[in-house]
């Protein structure tokens, strides 16, 4: 393939569905390529280096994949607490998906990436980080309503939204090592037991 008009949108599509499958230290501009069906000469006239393709491909993917399904699950016209638990419900049974449909779990991208490239490459690092800020706001404004609504009590609305977070990745790292999305079963009672709280508001 040449320079044609659908060549960038399939090497972004091909480094998505390669860091998906591997990671992004594993995948070669050869493999992109290959996978795009496209010519590596096309490759560097779109763009400069793997990296750049990467930041770009991962706001494609953010915008494409993520951002619409966040909109819906920390939709404004629930509460704060049911949209975190929306959330939790949500991971698992894409966990789920992703098991039945592959065999195994999927790392998530921008997990992956951030973690491999931390220390390496400070603009990509920079990306990672702001689409993982992007994601995060979400809990953050669900938190801060779930507490000016009364149904929780924090003293501190960035603390609580830290360790959702962070429960949440890590809960996620343990169910691919594990290869068992029945580790996720437990992320909703994990969300409960952060805002302290015992059972699920509807």
């Amino acid at each position: 393939m040449g320079r044609s008009s659908d060549a960038k949108e399939k090497l972004i599509d091909a480094i998505i569905d390669l860091m998906w499958e591997r990671s992004y230290g594993m995948v070669t501009i050869d493999q992109i390529c290959q996978k795009a069906g496209v010519k590596k000469g096309s490759f560097y006239y779109f763009f400069k280096s793997k990296s750049e393709l990467t930041m770009e491909a991962l706001d494609a993917y953010w915008e494409a994949n993520v951002r619409e399904k966040l909109d819906s699950i920390f939709s404004p016209s629930k509460s704060g607490v049911q949209r975190l638990l929306d959330h939790a419900k949500f991971k698992y049974e894409l966990t789920k998906e992703l098991k039945e449909r592959d065999g195994k779990i999927l790392a998530c991208c921008l997990f992956t990436v951030g973690q491999e490239m931390c220390n390496v490459d400070q603009d990509l690092r920079n990306k990672v980080q702001e689409l993982l800020d992007r994601h995060m706001r979400y809990f953050v404004t669900a938190v801060r309503d779930a507490a000016s609504e009364g149904l929780i009590q924090t003293d501190d609305i960035e603390a609580t939204t830290a360790c959702l977070y962070s429960c949440y990745e890590g809960m996620y790292a343990r169910a691919r090592i594990a290869n068992d999305p029945e580790v996720m079963k437990d992320l909703q009672a994990s969300y409960l037991r952060i805002l302290g709280l015992q059972q699920a508001v509807a």
